[in-house]
């Protein structure tokens, strides 16, 4: 009988283990990061990979970027090379930016900015 009562209550717990229902996991709700937005103001989703590789061999070939990196050159300037070229699109305007940067012999970075193959200007960059 002992047997028999050990065996029906080990059964019994047993069975409240698997077949109760427990803590069912929930998911979190999934939302855009507004890092970006919040420090530029823009919505804009970085490109990588070929497409990436594509948009800066375009901007780089292009007479904008050699007439650029000429003035900037004599400015004490120096291009820091195709590595560490950033890319973006802008998801409101559709247009693509392409930050270059460049270097001086301190050691400040500076981004030559081209919207859509277009040189904007020249800013300080951000520091990592």
């Amino acid at each position: 009988m002992k047997k028999f009562l050990s065996v029906v209550f080990g059964g019994m717990i047993a069975l409240t283990l698997f077949v109760t229902t427990g803590n069912t996991a929930k998911a979190a709700e999934s939302h855009q990061p507004e890092a970006l937005s919040e420090e530029c103001g823009c919505d804009v989703t970085p490109i990588l990979g070929s497409e990436r590789n594509k948009i800066v061999a375009d901007v780089i070939s292009s007479e904008a970027f050699k007439a650029v990196k000429k003035d900037l050159k004599k400015d004490g300037l120096k291009w820091t090379g195709a590595n560490t070229v950033e890319v973006f699109k802008n998801n409101t305007y559709g247009m693509v930016m392409v930050g270059i940067p460049f270097e001086n012999e301190q050691g400040t970075k500076f981004m030559a900015v081209f919207f859509d193959g277009v040189f904007m200007g020249l800013s300080p960059a951000d520091a990592e």
